[in-house]
C-alpha cells in the first residue's frame, strides 16, 4: 500500500455501504462535495489566515505603488523589488496549510481513478491481456471468469503461476518499484524476476455520459464540476483568504 493509499479502505467502506441506494454518478458528486468542503475548512485551520490577508495587502500594495510609478525604469528597481518580495512571501504562507489540505483529496483520486475508471468484463467474457515487452517467452496468461471475482491468472516459466483476483478494475499490474511507495497497485505486483514488466489489462472505461470527447465521458466530469463550484462556494462562504 502506498502513502496515498492510506484511506483507500475508507473511502471503499463508506462508498460500498450507500452502493445499494445512491447510484454512482450521485455518490460521486457527494464526494465531490464533500470533499470541497472538508478541503477548504482544513485549509482555513491549518493556515495562518491573519498574515496571508496581511501579505495579499501588502502585495496588492506594491503592485499598485508600481503601476502608478512614472519615473525613469532604473528609478524602478525598489518598486520591482517589492512586488516580487510580497508576492513570494505570500505564496510562502499559503503552500504549506494547501499541500496539507489537498492530502486527502489526493488520496481520493487515487482511490477513485481505480474504481470509477472503469469496469469489469460482462460474466463470462475475458478482456485482451498483453505483455509488456510483447514477446516473452514462457509466460502465460489467462482471464479466469469463473472466479468471483474474476483474476488474471499469471505463469512464468522461472517463478510458477500467480492468481491477481479483480478486487477494482485495474488495468495494469507492473513489478513494484519505488513510485509505488507513494501509490500503490490494489491487485498486487509481478514477481521481481518477472520476464516482463508488466501485463496491461483491456477493460472498458467506465462511460457517465454518452456524448462529447472521451475524456468527458468518465467520472472527472462528474467530480471536477460539482468540486469546483462548491469549493467556490465554501471560499465566500467561510471567507477564506
Amino acid at each position: 500500500m502506498g502513502l496515498l493509499n492510506i484511506l483507500s479502505p475508507v473511502f471503499g467502506t463508506l462508498d460500498g455501504a450507500v452502493a445499494s441506494v445512491l447510484p454512482t454518478i450521485l455518490r460521486i458528486a457527494i464526494w465531490a462535495a464533500l470533499l470541497a468542503v472538508c478541503t477548504m475548512l482544513l485549509y482555513k485551520v491549518l493556515s495562518p489566515q491573519a498574515r496571508i490577508g496581511e501579505a495579499k495587502r501588502h502585495a496588492r500594495d506594491a503592485r499598485r505603488r508600481l503601476n502608478s510609478f512614472d519615473g525613469e525604469l532604473a528609478d524602478a528597481g525598489p518598486l520591482i523589488r517589492d512586488q516580487f518580495v510580497t508576492a513570494f512571501r505570500h505564496i510562502g504562507l499559503v503552500i504549506p496549510g494547501t499541500f496539507i489540505a489537498i492530502l486527502p483529496l489526493l488520496c481520493f483520486l487515487v482511490w477513485a481513478d481505480n474504481h470509477y475508471g472503469h469496469d469489469l468484463p460482462a460474466d463470462g467474457q475475458s478482456p485482451a491481456l498483453a505483455t509488456i515487452p510483447e514477446r516473452a517467452d514462457g509466460v502465460r496468461l489467462r482471464w479466469d471468469a469463473q472466479n468471483r471475482p474474476p483474476a488474471l491468472a499469471f505463469s512464468a516459466d522461472n517463478n510458477g503461476a500467480r492468481s491477481y483476483p479483480m478486487i477494482a478494475p485495474v488495468t495494469i499490474i507492473a513489478k513494484h518499484s519505488a513510485w509505488n511507495w507513494l501509490v500503490g497497485n490494489p491487485l498486487g505486483y509481478l514477481p521481481d524476476d518477472s520476464p516482463v514488466e508488466a501485463v496491461r489489462i483491456d477493460l472498458p472505461e467506465h462511460e457517465f455520459f454518452h456524448v462529447g470527447p472521451q475524456w468527458m465521458r468518465g467520472w472527472l466530469a462528474v467530480f471536477i464540476p460539482v468540486m469546483f463550484v462548491v469549493s467556490l462556494l465554501m471560499f465566500k462562504w467561510a471567507k477564506i483568504e
